[in-house]
C-alpha cells in the first residue's frame, strides 16, 4: 500500500500574490498571522526549528525527499494549475523538479481545476484562496484566474504541456498510466471529450493510456473516470456541517468523530479510492469563516491511517491520498512542526507497518444484500446526482442574468443561428423562453413525453427522424454523455451540454 500526500506549491513569492494578496506573500504569510480563536486551539503552527522554506530553493526539495524516504511516504501529489488559453501560477516548484533529476521524488499531478476569485465574486465553483487577505473594493466580476476548458486546440496544448512529467522515470504510473487526479472533475462540461483525447494522445506518446481519478465527481461523470477519490476530510465535514445548522461561533468538530465518520462511510463504487487526513485548520486563511478539527494528535493518527490503508487494500487499491504534506495554512501537513516534532511522519510509518492488521475489518460482505434496497439507493444516488447538476446550472445561469449575459452569445459565436432543445423539463422551459425573441431559431424540441407537451415548438419523440439544425443542445445535463453517444451514432453531429453553454458564457 502506497502513501501519497497532496502536496501545495504556494510556499515562494509570484508577481500575481503579490498584486492581489499584498507584497512578499506566500502561504507561510497566513501561517505566521494567525490567530487563536480558543484556548486550547494549536495555533499560530511553527515548522520546525523555524524552517520557513521556499520550495524554489533545491536544497528544500532535498530535504523534503530524504523525510519521505525515512519515513516511507511514497510519493507528492503536486496540485497543478492551468487555466484559461494555458494560464499558469505555481508552476515553477514542479518544473524545477523536472529538472533536478537526482532528486528521488516520486510525484503525479492533482489538476485544481476552479476559477481563482475574491471572496465576494458571484461566480460558483471558486477557490478564494485567503479570505483575511482580501481588499475591501469590488470592482468587476471579481475573477484573478479564470478557468475555461475550450476545445480540441486547448486540451492538446494542456496535454503537450503535461507530457514531458509523464516521461519522468518519477512520475506515478499504474501498468504503464501516468496517474492525473481532478479536482473538481463533475464541473467540467467536456471532461468525456478532453479524456477521450487525452488517452489517445497518452498511447501515441508511448503510455497504455492514462490513469484518471476523480475527485468531487458524481455519477454522471464516474463512468470516463478510472477511480474516484473521496477527498477528505472536505467530504466528512460538509456531512457534519449539516447537523450543526444553528452555531453562531466557528465551526468546531472532533478529530475523533470526523475519522470515525470518515471510516464508516461505504461508497457503492468500485472505483472508489478512500482519502484520509493529517489534521485541519483553516482559520489562518479563512479567519471566522473557516473550520477547526480539534484534539488531533500523532498518536491517533497512526491508529486511523492505518485503518484508512486497510480499508483501501480491501477495496483492491494499491494506494491512499493524505491530505497533506504542506497544507500549513489549512493545519493539513507532515512536515516537523515544533509541537509535535516527527511526530505524524512516524505515524505514517508505523500505519505502513500495521495496515494489513485491519483489513480484515473493511473486507465487502456481498451475501444476503437486499437487492430491491440496492435499487432503491442507485435510484435515489442518480436521482440526487441529477438535481445537484441542475442546481449549480441554475446558480451559474442566475449569475449570467445578473450581469446581462444572454446564453445567444456562445451560440452566435459559434455560428450557431437555428437549434433543437433535447429535453423540455425545467432546464429545456427556461432555455426556450430566453431565445424567444432572439436571433437563434428553437427549429424545434426532442422529449421522450413529446405527444403530451404543448410548448410553441414542433416536438419530436428521441425515436423520431427529426431534421437537421446547426446543434442541438442537449438540458439534461445528468445523461449528456449517453445521450450525445447515441445521436452521433444516427449522424447527429453538433451536440452541446447547456452546461458547457452556461459554464463557458461567462465574461
Amino acid at each position: 500500500m502506497k502513501v501519497i500526500s497532496m502536496y501545495l506549491p504556494q510556499f515562494h513569492r509570484t508577481k500575481e500574490n503579490d498584486e492581489w494578496w499584498g507584497e512578499g506573500f506566500t502561504e507561510w504569510t497566513t501561517v505566521k498571522s494567525a490567530e487563536k480563536f480558543h484556548q486550547s486551539q494549536y495555533q499560530p503552527r511553527v515548522p520546525l526549528n523555524c524552517n520557513y522554506y521556499s520550495l524554489l530553493e533545491k536544497s528544500t526539495m532535498i530535504w523534503q525527499a530524504d523525510l519521505m524516504k525515512q519515513y516511507g511516504v511514497d510519493g507528492q501529489c503536486f496540485y497543478h494549475y492551468w487555466f484559461k488559453d494555458g494560464r499558469q501560477i505555481l508552476e515553477k516548484p514542479a518544473q524545477n523538479l523536472l529538472q533536478w533529476k537526482e532528486i528521488d521524488i516520486p510525484f503525479c499531478f492533482c489538476w485544481a481545476n476552479e476559477s481563482w476569485a475574491r471572496t465576494w465574486s458571484r461566480i460558483g465553483d471558486k477557490n478564494p484562496w485567503a479570505n483575511i487577505f482580501e481588499r475591501e473594493e469590488r470592482n468587476g466580476s471579481g475573477i484573478l484566474l479564470e478557468q475555461k476548458y475550450g476545445e480540441e486546440e486547448q486540451w492538446k496544448r494542456h496535454f503537450e504541456y503535461l507530457l514531458p512529467f509523464f516521461k519522468d522515470e518519477r512520475y506515478i504510473k499504474i501498468e504503464n498510466r501516468p496517474v492525473f487526479l481532478i479536482y473538481k472533475s463533475s464541473i467540467i462540461p467536456c471532461l468525456n471529450e478532453m479524456l477521450d483525447k487525452w488517452k489517445r494522445w497518452a498511447v501515441d506518446g508511448g503510455f497504455a493510456g492514462i490513469y484518471v481519478i476523480g475527485a468531487n465527481s458524481n455519477q454522471k461523470v464516474e463512468k470516463c473516470l478510472d477511480a474516484v477519490l473521496y477527498h477528505e476530510p472536505q467530504r466528512t465535514m460538509s456531512i457534519m456541517n449539516y447537523r450543526k445548522p444553528d452555531r453562531a461561533d466557528i465551526l468546531t468538530l472532533d478529530y475523533n468523530e470526523v475519522w470515525d465518520e470518515l471510516l464508516s462511510f461505504c461508497s457503492d463504487s468500485e472505483k472508489a479510492v478512500y482519502g484520509g487526513f493529517v489534521g485541519y485548520d483553516d482559520t489562518p486563511r479563512r479567519g471566522k469563516e473557516g473550520i477547526i478539527i480539534e484534539n488531533a494528535e500523532p498518536d491517533k493518527f497512526k491508529i486511523y491511517l492505518a485503518e484508512l490503508m486497510a480499508k483501501n487494500a480491501a477495496n483492491s487499491k494499491e494506494f491512499v491520498f493524505l491530505n497533506a504534506w504542506n497544507e500549513w495554512g489549512e493545519g493539513m501537513y507532515l512536515e516537523p512542526d515544533e509541537k509535535y516534532g516527527y511526530g505524524y511522519l512516524e505515524a505514517v510509518k508505523y500505519a505502513k507497518e500495521h495496515y494489513s492488521a485491519y483489513v480484515s475489518k473493511y473486507k465487502r460482505d456481498s451475501v444476503g444484500k437486499d437487492e430491491t434496497l440496492k435499487r432503491e439507493m442507485e435510484f435515489w444516488k442518480a436521482k440526487c446526482a441529477q438535481y445537484e447538476s441542475y442546481w449549480k446550472i441554475l446558480d451559474t445561469w442566475l449569475y449570467l442574468k445578473e450581469e446581462n449575459i444572454l446564453l445567444k452569445k456562445y451560440l452566435l459565436k459559434r455560428n450557431i443561428n437555428s437549434i433543437a432543445i433535447y429535453g423540455m423539463g425545467i432546464l429545456g422551459k427556461h432555455l426556450l423562453k430566453e431565445l424567444e425573441f432572439s436571433e437563434i431559431e428553437v427549429s424545434y424540441a426532442i422529449d421522450r413525453k413529446a405527444e403530451a407537451l404543448h410548448m410553441g415548438v414542433k416536438m419530436y419523440s428521441p425515436e423520431d427522424e427529426f431534421p437537421m439544425v446547426d446543434a442541438i443542445v442537449v438540458t439534461a445535463t445528468y445523461a449528456f454523455f449517453d445521450i450525445q453517444k447515441q445521436l452521433k451514432k444516427r449522424g447527429y453531429k453538433n451536440i452541446v451540454s447547456l452546461e458547457e453553454v452556461i459554464m463557458e458564457s461567462i465574461k
